[in-house]
């Protein structure tokens, strides 16, 4: 070993001087030569130590922002500037911009993602799929029969066919019978892609899908990415109903789960320099206990062996390596210096590519090639690693999905809302401690006492308070004098609100969408506020795109796992997977303005006859449902639709004009002259009108109504 330590730097007089590099290498050198042969380390953990050292420190400036982001959200100052604003004195105000902004956020999102009875996912058969093999057989033997007959027939009756003309019928023949199979192909898809949809959306709800995904839209908001895990099998006990003898009883049964969760962005580190999940080696920090490893004993890709020998060296007391960045972070997630976990059994999961003669050497069995390279899956517990299989995806992939709130080209990681609001959010609080500071020095007098003249010392300042002066020193001066601060907190505030109104643009996420009422200029009428979201949505609908690749690259994993494992062959078809937020987003922006639009547009009688009261109301109740209310169409709908006819037709025929029921009281196209029935407003009511429109306000027909 000590061949391979580099040669120190030569000496200058007395003192030696060696590099870091140098003093790590004999360190670990004289750790390998102490250790029992048993326990030596192997070279597949000194390659996983090796690349698990190269991303910590390629890592930890991102540490540091993550800190700052969580520091931000929750309101806490950064150690040295805290220290600096005590030692100025004064106000330590914090306002919690950053925090209404990422909920905000959260909930934007939210709204977008969880429609009612909606997944933000779908499954799409192909435009053309594939067909089967033995289809394209049934075909072209349905064609060789037709030919067949054809030329039998014309042998019967002694009549030639031309070759030409012959190969023209039979290849429209076969056009057509193609497309009958393909429609019927296609017809069967969707059938097919009906059913893994359903199939996967029971597989999500069991493997904890939703906790893990909203969850995962916090970090995505408030940290520089949020990471979502899976799928992953694990092995649970799943809880059947059957039929025994009549009754319905329950029965557990062992099974593999697909399973989903949410991974801290602390717990991950890429590779330097990996711009992708896929991107050379991943890493990811696992917390373990004793009970967990000697439930690994006997599981196919754990080695028993390994295993044993990290319950021995460390079940007991544990092993964990603490980190700087462990201590920040339980202080601002926690409050304190939390260490119960301390005692735990800290694992690192490798994902990448290692060389078939480490896996040898570990023990791997089946055929590994020693000068080839290979994807694999391993545990790492403090120098054992007690778990190494092959990556059981076909295409290399890791089983984890990334997005965060804007990219940074060409970066692993992305940026998240409080730093993109970082400078904003000092501005808000260095203005906020002016303003708190200015407005407790203005809130009474500053007193001088002229101490030679005064009896008794001056401790307090109260209503009516007299002051017992002297004049043996033949001063004349008063004895108390009086100044009142000036109170600049106008324009303070102004200041204060340019910054707050800056940090909307910053972000994205304006100052309506978390129920600021306080809008004016265009936000004051309900056109200039559409306008507004439509502009702030221009934003959002980039991190949605983000989110979406969350979503496509978890449902196709659990999609191709289907199309493999699954027993079921009724549920497997040629399918692609559609990501719907921002195709959602955008579909329900335009949907909502569209219908206004035409809402406004046929709010007249003669527009109301012609798309029909039916057709009207449904529109409102579905405009009502898009605003969030809940609104259902009522049994006695047509009735009231009827009452509303007969009600037109009355006001029609009192205005001089007698016509039968349902026709328009103008001609098409024409304008109702003065005398003409009042208008009726969106909701199809008479404008102004008092009993002929109690009719149309019952529960269910307008938006305030259930």
């Amino acid at each position: 070993m000590e061949s391979a330590i580099q040669q120190p730097v030569p000496s200058v007089g007395l003192m030696q001087i060696r590099s870091n590099a140098v003093l790590r290498q004999e360190a670990e050198a004289r750790a390998t030569a102490a250790a029992p042969p048993s326990v030596a380390i192997d070279r597949l953990s000194g390659y996983i130590e090796t690349c698990w050292s190269k991303a910590k420190r390629a890592k930890d400036p991102i540490e540091q922002q993550m800190l700052q982001n969580l520091r931000q959200r929750h309101g806490v100052y950064e150690p040295m500037k805290l220290a600096k604003i005590r030692e100025m004195g004064g106000s330590e105000v914090f306002m919690l911009l950053t925090s209404t902004k990422c909920r905000a956020a959260e909930a934007w999102i939210e709204d977008i993602l969880r429609p009612v009875a909606e997944q933000p996912w779908r499954i799409d058969p192909t435009p053309i799929p594939d067909l089967p093999p033995e289809v394209m057989e049934s075909v072209t033997q349905d064609v060789l029969a037709v030919q067949n007959e054809v030329l039998a027939q014309a042998a019967a009756a002694h009549e030639m066919i031309p070759s030409a003309e012959l190969a023209r019928e039979i290849r429209a023949y076969a056009e057509q019978r193609k497309d009958v199979v393909l429609k019927e192909v296609q017809a069967e898809a969707a059938k097919r892609a009906d059913r893994m949809s359903a199939k996967i959306a029971d597989q999500l709800a069991e493997g904890g899908w939703h906790d893990a995904f909203w969850a995962v839209i916090s970090d995505l908001v408030t940290l520089k990415a949020g990471v979502l895990k899976g799928p992953v099998l694990r092995s649970r006990k799943v809880k059947r109903w059957a039929m025994v003898e009549g009754r319905w009883k329950p029965q557990l049964t062992q099974a593999l789960v697909p399973e989903f969760e949410r991974v801290s962005p602390f717990d991950i580190y890429p590779a330097p320099g990996a711009r992708t999940v896929n991107d050379d080696y991943l890493i990811q920090r696992m917390t373990l206990f004793r009970a967990d490893l000697v439930a690994m004993l006997g599981v196919p890709g754990f080695s028993d062996e390994k295993i044993r020998q990290a319950l021995a060296e460390y079940g007991a007391g544990g092993v964990r390596e603490e980190l700087p960045v462990d201590a920040a972070r339980r202080t601002i997630e926690l409050g304190k210096q939390d260490t119960s976990d301390l005692t735990s059994i800290e694992a690192l999961q490798f994902w990448g590519s290692v060389p078939g003669l480490y896996l040898i050497d570990w023990g791997m069995e089946g055929d590994i090639d020693p000068t080839l390279e290979y994807e694999i899956d391993a545990w790492k517990v403090g120098r054992h690693v007690v778990r190494a299989v092959l990556n059981p995806d076909k295409l290399g992939r890791k089983p984890y999905n990334i997005g965060g709130y804007e990219k940074v080209p060409g970066s692993f990681w992305f940026k998240g809302a409080p730093e993109l609001m970082a400078d904003l959010q000092d501005m808000c609080n260095s203005t906020a401690r002016a303003l708190s500071n200015n407005a407790m020095l203005a809130s009474g007098p500053m007193v001088e006492v002229d101490l030679e003249r005064m009896t008794d010392g001056v401790t307090d300042l109260h209503p009516w308070k007299i002051f017992e002066s002297t004049n043996r020193q033949m001063n004349e001066s008063p004895a108390v004098r009086y100044y009142q601060p000036t109170l600049i907190v106008d324009g303070l505030l102004k200041a204060f609100e340019f910054f707050m109104t800056m940090a909307e643009d910053q972000t994205g996420i304006p100052r309506w969408s978390h129920g600021n009422a306080n809008l004016g200029g265009a936000g004051g009428t309900s056109s200039g506020l559409s306008m507004l979201m439509t502009a702030a949505t221009r934003g959002m609908k980039k991190v949605v795109g983000h989110i979406d690749e969350i979503v496509s690259g978890a449902i196709e994993r659990l999609y191709d796992y289907n199309m493999l494992y699954d027993e079921d062959d009724s549920i497997k078809g040629d399918c692609t997977i559609v990501a719907r937020g921002t195709s959602a987003l955008v579909e329900k922006e335009q949907k909502t303005m569209r219908r206004t639009e035409f809402l406004a547009a046929t709010g007249n009688p003669i527009d109301v006859q012609l798309v029909g009261l039916k057709n009207r109301a449904r529109m409102i109740m579905q405009q009502a449902k898009d605003l969030g209310l809940e609104v259902e169409e009522p049994e006695e709908l047509q009735m009231m639709i009827a009452a509303v006819a007969q009600q037109l037709q009355a006001q029609a025929m009192r205005a001089g004009g007698s016509q039968p029921a349902g026709a328009p009281a103008q001609p098409p196209g024409s304008r109702p002259p003065a005398a003409a029935p009042r208008q009726i407003d969106n909701a199809g009511n008479p404008a102004g009108g008092t009993d002929d429109a109690t009719q149309m306000n019952r529960p269910g027909i307008t938006p305030g109504g259930g």
